[in-house]
């Protein structure tokens, strides 16, 4: 089978969560599958390392396709030359990792997508405006094209199901991984006094609620709190409470913005515990990178991350900043308990590698190509 897929990311110098996922998905395919081809559309090379390690697949070919909307992956991957190029290679299917494809591709191209949680319907307060259009009056039709699903957490496929009318059997459930050799854990010895958080800055991270608790016992404990992660949308809140801080604590907040390569896992590995008491979450891949990197966390029992993660986290009331913080500081005094939470968390981050990841998908193409994973029906 003939596979195009939107590798928009190759381009972007900066990874979110998505690129990440697509990114390690494709070359962890490339290393397994000589079955199918693959036509990587993007439009320029940026991350030359995924490009290479790809390449070294012979079934996996890069079109470059530029143009002017590259800046804009929602708006590039409508560009009319995208779509002749997909039509021109006579693929026989649609790879999109996150959401979006070319609407006007060939009614013969069939399209499989994932969407990674339907956080805009379960908590539209937290969407921004232009996103929040974008989800109303566009994404209905990307549902109504796709023909087949994937989705990363069983409980993204019930929200799938109730919200979005799309029927059950055309939802694959396939769990992320992580490229494990690439998060090793490091020893308590060489653990600093920090607290991470690692996630785009928006409501549904939490973040806030995490600073009023450092706040409240900040005059308790010695770590430090360290925030890594882009400027997302409606995030005033935080910066007006990081402003009504006392000096003495707001100093000790360390705000990294996007952070690249290996300094990342060096975070996770120095920091004492990782806490992100999210509202929302598909799936959440910070959390398994901490926990792979042998560093405790706390997070809230919200949407998935009681099914991805079960007891291997330690969990608190996300709208309460005085639970919270008393977890935190529990943590952060009592040895024993940190170290049963990192041996379950090193353990339960063997089950979701990236090979597994990418096995489940290339299982879900040979069924496409077999007929037996059938495609939709929207209700």
């Amino acid at each position: 089978m003939r596979i195009g897929v939107d590798a928009y990311y190759l381009s972007s110098s900066h990874i979110d969560g998505l690129g990440n996922y697509l990114l390690r998905l494709l070359k962890a395919l490339s290393r397994i599958d000589a079955e199918n081809e693959y036509i990587l559309y993007t439009p320029g090379i940026a991350q030359h390392f995924y490009a290479e390690a790809m390449r070294r697949n012979s079934r996996f070919s890069i079109a470059v396709i530029p143009g002017i909307f590259s800046r804009s992956r929602r708006l590039w991957l409508q560009s009319p030359s995208l779509i002749r190029r997909a039509a021109r290679d006579r693929i026989d299917l649609f790879f999109a990792g996150a959401e979006y494809f070319p609407l006007l591709l060939p009614r013969a191209i069939r399209v499989a997508v994932t969407i990674h949680d339907v956080a805009f319907k379960a908590m539209p307060e937290a969407i921004s405006i232009p996103n929040m259009i974008f989800y109303r009056f566009f994404f209905p039709l990307f549902v109504r094209r796709a023909d087949f699903f994937f989705t990363v957490s069983h409980h993204s496929k019930r929200e799938m199901i109730d919200y979005l009318g799309i029927e059950e059997s055309a939802i694959r459930v396939v769990y992320n991984g992580i490229e494990l050799d690439d998060f090793p854990a490091g020893r308590e010895g060489d653990k600093r006094d920090s607290i991470l958080f690692v996630g785009t800055l928006q409501p549904r991270k939490n973040l806030a609620n995490l600073i009023k608790a450092f706040d409240l016992i900040a005059n308790r404990v010695k770590a430090d709190l360290v925030v890594v992660g882009g400027s997302g949308w409606k995030n005033h809140s935080v910066r007006s409470l990081i402003e009504g801080l006392a000096p003495e604590v707001r100093q000790r907040i360390t705000f990294c913005g996007y952070v690249a390569g290996d300094e990342l896992p060096a975070l996770y590995r120095k920091a004492k515990l990782f806490v992100l008491p999210s509202l929302h979450e598909g799936f959440c891949l910070p959390i398994l990178e901490a926990m792979a990197s042998g560093t405790a966390v706390i997070t809230a029992r919200s949407a998935a991350i009681p099914e991805v993660f079960g007891d291997a986290a330690a969990y608190v009331n996300p709208l309460s900043p005085e639970d919270i913080g008393r977890r935190i500081e529990e943590l952060l005094t009592n040895h024993t308990l940190r170290a049963s939470f990192v041996r379950k968390g090193r353990t339960l981050s063997k089950q979701y590698s990236v090979e597994q990841q990418a096995a489940g998908y290339l299982d879900a193409f040979r069924a496409i190509q077999r007929g037996e994973f059938k495609g939709k029906g929207v209700r």
